[in-house]
């Protein structure tokens, strides 16, 4: 089910809110919204190499709604980084899905899931604008689940997403910056890029996998306009984040069993760059 004006059903018990509406068939009230799905509209839309700005401004607006909700900013109540629970905190990742290099959609992911706040939040979103990012409006798509909202590049679809899908082989939809610098000693290099990619995808409970160097031209179709990845913003204007090597560079994995996504990785990556997209 895709719908331009969901709802949320508050439950009596307190607990947190589930969409009176998913996409697909009705859901036991106990399985959590982990991602909420906009098209973007506008005049102009960004280009993809703008990833990090609308992934940045979609957090902000996001922070504004919701008074500083902690899934949002990371944070806990009293200002501490959520470091137990790293990865459950939202990731804001603009999307090309129709490959024509111009971003159409945002994800917004949370592991943990969106309580009710979280989920008035981003159901009141409507349009989106800052520094580097042109007025855009957000039409609510579809909320679920990765088993609900992904699919492989190739089936892509209104409803669907290759953010979420679930893949032996993901290819980088936007460039892996390394958070760490490279470090080059005289029985060879510590901290490579391919080196920091395996140990990020352990460190977010990922299984091994074989890495490969991808150029942009190398992409698995349909993606009709390769962008070199050294053209992307990598740089946040405002914000933390661990940075290495002023690098961008692009990866192919290929694990040996499927794997649902999001996979994002490196510098950024809650802001949208070091994607990947499910291909295979």
């Amino acid at each position: 089910m895709t719908t331009t004006e969901s709802a949320a059903v508050e439950p009596a018990d307190g607990q947190p809110a589930w969409p009176a509406h998913r996409s697909g068939d009705a859901r036991a009230a106990d399985k959590p919204v982990t991602a909420v799905r906009f098209a973007l509209s506008a005049v102009r839309r960004p280009s993809l190499v703008d990833a990090l700005a609308v992934g940045d401004c979609a957090r902000k607006a996001l922070l504004r709604y919701s008074d500083g909700h902690p899934v949002f900013s990371g944070y806990d109540a009293v200002g501490q980084v959520m470091r137990g629970a790293q990865h459950d905190h939202a990731w804001f990742l603009p999307a090309d899905d129709d490959g024509d290099g111009a971003i159409d959609h945002l994800l917004v992911y949370a592991r943990g899931g969106f309580d009710l706040a979280a989920l008035r939040a981003l159901v009141g979103l409507r349009r989106l604008w800052g520094y580097g990012v042109p007025a855009m409006s957000m039409t609510l798509g579809a909320l679920g689940s990765p088993d609900e909202l992904g699919c492989v590049r190739s089936a892509r679809s209104g409803t669907h997403t290759s953010q979420l899908g679930t893949a032996t082989v993901w290819e980088s939809l936007t460039p892996f910056i390394p958070p760490r610098h490279i470090r080059h000693r005289a029985n060879g290099v510590r901290d490579a890029p391919h080196q920091q990619v395996a140990r990020l995808l352990g460190q977010h409970g990922r299984p091994p996998a074989r890495i490969e160097p991808l150029a942009p031209e190398q992409a698995t179709p349909p993606r009709s306009r390769p962008i070199a990845w050294e053209h992307f913003q990598r740089r946040r204007l405002a914000g933390g984040g661990s940075r290495g090597a002023d690098v961008a560079l692009g990866f192919r994995l290929i694990f040996e069993e499927p794997v649902t996504g999001p996979i994002a990785l490196g510098y950024a990556a809650h802001q949208g760059l070091g994607q990947f997209i499910a291909v295979a």
